[in-house]
């Protein structure tokens, strides 16, 4: 992650747990924990608030990263077990 990346993903929308939890097909549980583990940008829009926002834009493309690792995944497993 680089300065460019991040201020290409700030120039966009944002978007709550919720919104993310929806995109990656993860629970809004998990969403946190990413956020906690850093592999996503979160932070609260006041002091006081409980609630995080994120990059859309982030979100986005770490769905289309797991999109892309789990076909590879099944590709190389089909290779390996010839299933088709």
């Amino acid at each position: 992650m680089n300065d460019k990346t991040i201020r290409e993903w700030a120039s966009g929308p944002c978007c709550t747990v919720a919104e993310a939890s929806k995109i990656l097909n993860r629970s809004p549980q998990t969403v946190r924990r990413m956020i906690r583990r850093g592999l996503l940008i979160g932070w609260p829009p006041n002091p006081a608030s409980s609630h995080l926002l994120l990059y859309r834009r982030q979100v986005e493309a770490m769905a289309v990263s797991e999109q892309r690792r789990a076909v590879k995944y099944a590709c190389t497993m089909q290779r390996t077990f010839d299933f088709f």
